[in-house]
């Protein structure tokens, strides 16, 4: 599906809702993260006044590095949201504000087309975690060598336990003279 096709125009939501499938491929997300496999949606839209409730589900993979061993690896998405589309014009003028939970929900748009397609990325998006880890227990590199550690030992003797090691060893050395 296009994406200018995942913009739905206001008038195409008839007064029972509006419900969307379709399939997308990387090119949705191509500009941060690489999809490992095709992104799946469901949408439902239904109007209230001006605003637009969004209820849906996301499901795809994709391709993440691990901060810890930098091996590439593949981290499933499957994700429900409830989101209310409402209107820029609508947005509080407030230079600071404290968002709440609800305010969370909220997508504001402009003109008179619904942005499914930015939607959907967003849920993707927000379904990738912060600390991008290949498994759980992932013990990363060694900080001598740089072998990854998850593929065994590589045989460095951990010579420091602190940063200030060495100057243990300076001072000892120092002192022996």
């Amino acid at each position: 599906m296009e994406r200018e096709a995942l913009r739905i125009p206001l008038e195409d939501i008839p007064p029972e809702g509006l419900s969307l499938e379709f399939e997308l491929g990387g090119e949705i997300l191509a500009d941060c993260i690489p999809l490992s496999a095709p992104l799946e949606a469901r949408v439902f839209l239904i109007k209230r006044g001006i605003d637009v409730k969004a209820i849906g589900h996301v499901k795809t993979a994709v391709q993440l590095q691990c901060d810890r061993c930098l091996e590439e690896f593949v981290w499933p998405v499957e994700e429900d949201f409830e989101v209310e589309f409402r209107p820029k014009a609508s947005m509080p003028h407030r230079e600071e504000t404290q968002l709440t939970r609800e305010d969370m929900e909220v997508i504001f748009y402009e003109g008179d087309r619904i942005p499914v397609d930015d939607l959907v990325r967003e849920q993707v998006l927000l379904a990738v975690p912060v600390k991008k880890l290949c498994q759980e227990e992932c013990q990363g590199l060694c900080p001598y060598c740089g072998k990854n550690l998850n593929q065994g030992p590589c045989g460095c003797k951990l010579r420091r336990e602190s940063p200030f090691a060495v100057l243990q060893e300076l001072l000892a050395k120092k002192a022996h003279s």
